[in-house]
């Protein structure tokens, strides 16, 4: 019954969406009775069995499969199926405005619970059975889903709330399947997974400053919105914060792969890509998004294993960012964004320097691994675990010395102050040396009295602006508080806000514990998750980064394997047998049930836009079929309604009534706004 009506709800959708969708499931489902029939003959006939696949560091001091001559991993279906989670999929929602627009993560998340759905009905997922953490952590993440849902029924705006329960049934599909999905190497191959895609979605931002004649006028499709923001990278994810927390939670993975890569070209192609990044991420002009790159790495570097080669590495990648940086920030044009000649000879410039910068950094760390491969190293550059305890408590000590000789506490009152200010901090790369908040001060301060007037259950998911239009201090249009946990906060209420801190320190806690009782040629990989959960977290903080689906999802992917990882016995789990038919069966139901939650909003979006691209074309009778339809998929929103309302009823003879193409431009010009605020982070007026 629920696959009928999952149908019949969106069989209107334009393109065949969902047909599509069901089709693809039927793929998946006899591509995965496939595997599961030719699964034994295939590892009878391999000669190396999956737990026998040499690591890069499968001992202490030895090399990986290439660099030894020892065979290479065979190629898996779950090997596939990690990249198309984690390389596929970042970049696909990189590329689409960051997957903001509400069609591309619906359409996405109903792809996930398909893979999720097929494979566990034909017994190829689970691989191990879930630990009773990986358990937990769904369990909690599925209750923060259920309280959006129950807000439902005090909310201020159905619809609004019915698109926050939408998108977290989204993200919940791709967290479950890197939970399933996990296997031995599952933390390495995600991490390499999701690593790749965001480099890829990194190096066409930065083309699209160093070289705009090769993209289209979309790229300016921010500054024409916010005038001004020229200066500050957005493309592709058109929001400059949100590319920046990108970039953040991609570099400590390229630096794993950088340092602990099976093979010696991978490790130089990792290290050549992190001055790209670091030249990417300046452009934005973040000053959240390099604090949490900032974090991230250090978090890296705290959990790894075998830190000074990977120090090493990082000295010389970071040199030759800095070689990028200092160079670029000397080019105007390039660095306010101008459109004119200047940009073009100046970005030219760049990108050779670029390409020479990071080719020979490439080189000299594919050279490096390849050199000390074999090489023993001497006792010192090991150091003990509680060497290393000691040099960091000792480094804290000095640096708080250091700090209140400088007059750390009366400069950090005096940022404070600053940063409740709001004000907006000077233009160009000046702006990083202040700690203006930008209002963020007064969003927050409206956050919490949001969560006094309902202490409990909030005023509902979604509905901030609501609340910021009566209790603003301005007139600016808000949507978000610019902090995952404030907002939640006034909208859930301190119900909402223990459970997202719970999953938050549920998986940072179990992150920290695997990535310390790890075997030290596990670490680096676990170590970078975490890093990149800390960056993406810590980012959260200050910004509405949540919103932007392609970085959730990739931090939920990370995520997820490491909560599946049990440090019990992280290195020999056996493979579990499928699952028994009860839980089997709760897990097509609740796929089936979240499916339909995301079809809702996703058919009811699709046939508004249809209406508005049919009313812009005069064809005013299928515009008010189409708005009508919406109303009938989603009868509790306010947006086919609205699209209804300036449409002209047509007459019988199918004459139209009098004044009817000026009240169609007024409706049109509406809808066009709304559908550019929905398509489009940047709408949302963040900084």
């Amino acid at each position: 019954m629920g696959m009928v009506w999952v149908y019949w709800l969106t069989a209107e959708l334009p393109g065949g969406t969902i047909a599509a969708a069901v089709a693809a499931a039927g793929a998946i489902s006899a591509a995965a009775r496939t595997i599961t029939k030719t699964k034994k003959f295939l590892e009878s006939s391999m000669s190396i069995s999956e737990h026998k696949i040499p690591l890069s560091d499968a001992a202490p001091g030895k090399e990986s499969g290439a660099a030894d001559g020892s065979a290479a991993p065979r190629l898996s279906w779950d090997i596939a199926l990690t990249w198309l989670l984690g390389f596929v999929a970042v970049v696909y929602l990189g590329l689409e405005g960051g997957g903001y627009d509400a069609l591309v993560y619906s359409q996405v998340g109903i792809v996930a619970w398909w893979v999720l759905l097929g494979t566990v009905l034909v017994g190829a997922l689970p691989r191990r059975r879930p630990s009773a953490t990986a358990l937990a952590a769904i369990a909690i993440f599925a209750g923060f889903l259920a309280w959006t849902a129950l807000s439902l029924n005090w909310t201020e705006s159905s619809e609004r709330s019915f698109t926050e329960v939408a998108r977290l049934s989204s993200y919940l599909g791709f967290f479950a399947l890197a939970i399933l999905a996990r296997h031995q190497d599952s933390a390495r191959r995600m991490v390499a997974a999701v690593g790749a895609g965001i480099g890829v979605v990194a190096l066409v931002a930065l083309l699209s400053r160093l070289h705009p004649s090769w993209f289209g006028d979309e790229i300016y499709q921010t500054a024409a919105f916010l005038p001004g923001s020229a200066e500050r990278l957005s493309y592709p994810l058109d929001y400059w914060n949100g590319l920046a927390c990108l970039i953040a939670i991609g570099l400590p993975l390229l630096l794993q792969l950088a340092t602990d890569a099976r093979f010696p070209l991978v490790r130089g192609l990792a290290a050549a890509a992190l001055p790209a990044l670091m030249l990417t991420i300046y452009f934005t002009l973040s000053r959240g998004g390099i604090g949490a790159a900032v974090i991230g790495v250090v978090a890296f570097f705290a959990f790894t294993s075998d830190r000074l080669p990977k120090l090493v590495v990082a000295a010389i990648a970071g040199a030759g960012g800095a070689i990028l940086i200092a160079a670029a920030s000397s080019k105007d044009a390039l660095v306010h964004g101008v459109a004119n000649g200047a940009l073009r000879d100046q970005g030219g410039d760049i990108l050779l320097l670029a390409v020479v910068v990071c080719a020979v950094i490439g080189v000299m760390v594919t050279l490096l691994t390849l050199a000390t491969r074999d090489v023993e190293r001497p006792g010192w550059s090991v150091p003990s675990r509680g060497f290393s305890l000691a040099a960091l408590a000792v480094s804290i000590c000095l640096l708080l010395v250091i700090g209140l000789a400088a007059g750390a506490p009366g400069r950090a009152s005096d940022a404070w102050s600053e940063f409740k200010e709001s004000d907006t901090p000077v233009g160009g790369s000046d702006r990083l040396g202040t700690v203006a908040g930008e209002s963020r001060y007064a969003l927050w301060s409206s956050a919490v009295r949001e969560m006094r007037s309902s202490p409990l259950d909030g005023t509902g998911a979604g509905t901030y602006e609501y609340w910021w239009n009566r209790d603003g201090s301005d007139d600016e249009t808000v949507v978000d508080a610019h902090s995952m946990y404030l907002q939640v906060l006034g909208e859930l209420g301190v119900v909402g806000f223990l459970i997202v801190l719970s999953f938050v320190l549920m998986v940072l806690l179990t992150g920290a514990v695997v990535s310390s009782r790890a075997a030290p040629w596990r670490r680096p990989a676990l170590a970078a998750a975490l890093a990149a959960c800390v960056a993406f977290f810590v980012q959260a903080s200050v910004d509405w980064v949540w919103q932007i689906p392609v970085l959730p999802i990739a931090v939920l992917l990370l995520a997820g394997t490491l909560v599946a990882t049990d440090f019990r016995d992280y290195d020999d789990t056996p493979e579990g047998a499928p699952l028994r038919p009860l839980p089997r069966a709760a897990v097509v139901v609740a796929a089936l049930a979240l499916m339909a939650v995301i079809a809702i909003p996703l058919a009811a979006t699709s046939l508004v836009r249809q209406s508005q691209d049919e009313a812009n074309e005069g064809d005013v009778a299928a515009a008010l079929s189409d708005a009508r339809s919406a109303q009938n998929v989603e009868p509790f929103a306010a947006t086919p309604r609205l699209q209804e309302r300036p449409l002209p009823v047509p007459r019988p003879n199918g004459s139209r009534p009098t004044g009817a193409p000026g009240s169609c431009s007024r409706g049109l010009k509406r809808a066009a706004a709304g559908r550019f605020r929905r398509s489009s982070p940047i709408a949302r007026r963040g900084r």
